[in-house]
């Protein structure tokens, strides 16, 4: 029996195959322990689901057993190092996407999953930059009940 949260991570992979973002398909949407391209170049778009820790409520009587499972979702493109705002456009186009998808709501009810919500992350990464990628992050975060 998978884990909760294992059960989750698949379910916000399927969520975001299911946004039929253009470019994306299962081939690459990857579920990885971080978000890392092998040297080899096998993926040059695409997008990377990685776990992040997990959050703890503990305000009010009922947040006490909310568990936030966290997802780190890293969006990529081949640049070669171009510069410019059309050098991001993909990106920022699946990033809303993805946002408008989970950010205070309940898409999924997978492992217990009750609501979602996006952190903010980095719009644009000087380390995949330096790497000639462009590359841009958030986290999906699903909140469930244990107890």
């Amino acid at each position: 029996m998978p884990s909760a949260f294992e059960t989750i991570w698949d379910a916000v992979y399927a969520q975001i195959l299911d946004l039929e973002l253009e470019g994306v398909s299962g081939e690459n949407v990857r579920q990885q322990q971080w978000p890392f391209n092998p040297s080899s170049g096998e993926m040059t778009s695409g997008i990377f689901v990685c776990p992040v820790t997990e959050t703890l409520a503990s305000e009010g009587s009922n947040a006490r057993s909310e568990i936030g499972y966290g997802f780190e979702v890293c969006l990529v493109a081949a640049s070669n190092q171009t510069l410019g705002k059309q050098a991001l456009g993909t990106l920022l186009i699946w990033r809303e996407a993805i946002r408008r998808a989970f950010h205070d709501k309940s898409p999924i009810t997978a492992g217990g999953v009750v609501r979602t919500r996006c952190e903010p992350g980095k719009v644009a990464l000087p380390a995949a930059f330096a790497k000639q990628y462009d590359a841009s992050a958030l986290i999906i975060r699903c909140f469930a009940y244990e107890g």
